[in-house]
């Protein structure tokens, strides 16, 4: 697609989105589970304002993979099965699948948030390296172009990660992904969950 972009990968291999206002990295991958170190920078207004922020994930459910938060630094928002909380560093919460779940960056406590979330189980890898350089890199390609990004690009990668959307009326977040996400962007428009400008 020619509107997507590489993001900038500094010395560390951490990847900036949004013009480094979300940082990602890999921290672990042993087959069996993925950690990803993340930072959303305070104040901006793709990672610091709350749930409203271009990079706070859509409230979800993970199919297969069981999900760890663990904060390092600042402090973590939390909606997990429609109820708010707060993570403060050394602070974890534990989400199984199928459990409805988001977060964002503490507009309130005036830090970065850097958090590490580890995914864990399924046959299929879903949230993995691949899945955060490729979702990122394109909701920050098109944000940054001053694009909306496309629904049936954002519900293939949602498809192949086994990621569903809870807010979806009548628990029918699992057929949008497959008519719209995988048959109708997928199939029909050729819409791919993996780019090689977003590989390593």
């Amino acid at each position: 697609m020619s509107d997507l972009k590489r993001p900038h990968i500094d010395e560390q291999g951490r990847w900036h989105f949004f013009d480094g206002d979300l940082i990602a990295w890999k921290v672990s991958n042993d087959g069996k589970s993925f950690t990803s170190g993340q930072i959303f920078k305070k104040g901006s207004p793709h990672s610091g304002v709350g749930p409203k922020s271009t990079a706070t994930p859509p409230y979800h459910t993970h199919l297969y993979q069981t999900e760890t938060f663990d904060v390092k630094s600042g402090v973590l928002c939390y909606k997990i099965d429609g109820k708010l909380g707060k993570l403060k560093p050394g602070q974890t919460a534990v989400i199984p699948p199928h459990r409805p779940h988001t977060f964002w960056c503490d507009p309130e406590s005036g830090q970065d948030l850097e958090v590490y979330i580890t995914v864990r189980g399924g046959d299929n890898a879903g949230f993995d390296e691949d899945f955060v350089r490729n979702f990122y890199g394109y909701l920050s390609s098109r944000t940054m172009a001053g694009k909306a990004p496309n629904p049936l690009q954002m519900l293939r990668f949602l498809d192949d990660a086994d990621v569903i959307l809870a807010d979806v009326p009548f628990g029918l977040g699992g057929w949008l992904n497959v008519i719209v996400g995988r048959w109708l962007g997928g199939y029909l428009f050729g819409y791919s969950p993996r780019y090689k400008l977003f590989q390593e």
